[in-house]
């Protein structure tokens, strides 16, 4: 059985006594704790919070530069930057856990515009390689057989201005501006996903809980998640949906990871918060 499917509603953890708060478009409800009844599901109990009655929206009536400025502070306090590949769990990540490639990680390079990441193997990113594949593999960070370190400490990059798309190369670490730059093509690309697949009206927090969870799975994956299915016939109920993507594949079969279970503990009180 799956981690999510063995929890009750408003549960992030089958320890809980009491649910997560929610908001809708009636009101925002607190957690009190659960009915249990023999044989049935826990019932979660609510008390409707007097005088709170927070701005919902559709996901296209929102501001995008407060939605998207709100993302990416979020997804820099809970998730981890790599300045280097780092594989975890079977996966090589770069960033603020940018998920690499195979083609990537083994070429050390990576493309992208202002749309998202564009595969290497991409006819115009492939001449741009081969056009200027010394400088890419970092001929330029040593200089009479000593590291360069004005090159060292600054990105390996080139830019087409005729077609505005940027190939970096991450041989001497990733850069400050490479992250943050690769930081914010991702958060627009996952703050398109949730605009496409939610129909219902959300607030503000909503949609950037929505966001950091959609940057982490993906089109894919989020759009047949549980807590879009759920959110998208109106029920507000569904923040324990996120817990969907705790779980990791380990030596003995699927297990949670806690770096994944904290990053949607924090989306989940997120999503509940006015």
């Amino acid at each position: 059985m799956a981690y999510v499917d063995d929890l009750a509603i408003g549960q992030i953890d089958r320890g809980d006594i009491s649910p997560v708060n929610y908001c809708s478009p009636t009101g925002c409800f607190s957690g009190v704790n659960y009915e249990s009844y023999e044989g049935q599901d826990l019932v979660p109990v609510y008390l409707k919070k007097d005088g709170v009655n927070p701005r919902f929206d559709l996901v296209n009536s929102h501001n995008t530069v407060t939605v998207l400025a709100h993302a990416k502070e979020f997804i820099i306090n809970n998730y981890k930057s790599y300045i280097v590949p780092t594989e975890i769990h079977g996966e090589t990540y770069l960033g603020f856990s940018h998920k690499l490639q195979q083609s990537e990680v083994s070429n050390m390079m990576i493309a992208f515009d202002d749309n998202g990441v564009i595969p290497l193997e991409d006819s115009r990113i492939a001449q741009t390689i081969r056009k200027n594949h010394p400088y890419l593999k970092g001929s330029s960070l040593f200089k009479d057989g000593v590291i360069n370190y004005d090159v060292a400490n600054k990105s390996i990059a080139v830019y087409n201005e005729m077609e505005n798309y940027y190939v970096y190369s991450f041989v001497n670490g990733a850069k400050p501006d490479f992250i943050n730059r690769l930081l914010e093509i991702d958060i627009r690309v996952a703050y398109q996903i949730v605009t496409d697949k939610v129909k219902v009206p959300i607030t503000h927090n909503q949609f950037v809980a929505l966001i950091s969870l959609a940057y982490e799975i993906g089109l894919g994956k989020f759009a047949t998640s549980k807590i879009v299915k759920c959110l998208n016939t109106n029920d507000y109920q569904c923040a324990t949906y996120f817990m969907e993507f705790v779980e990791v594949l380990k030596q003995k079969g699927p297990g949670v990871s806690t770096i994944l279970f904290d990053r949607r503990a924090s989306e989940v009180k997120l999503f509940g918060t006015v």
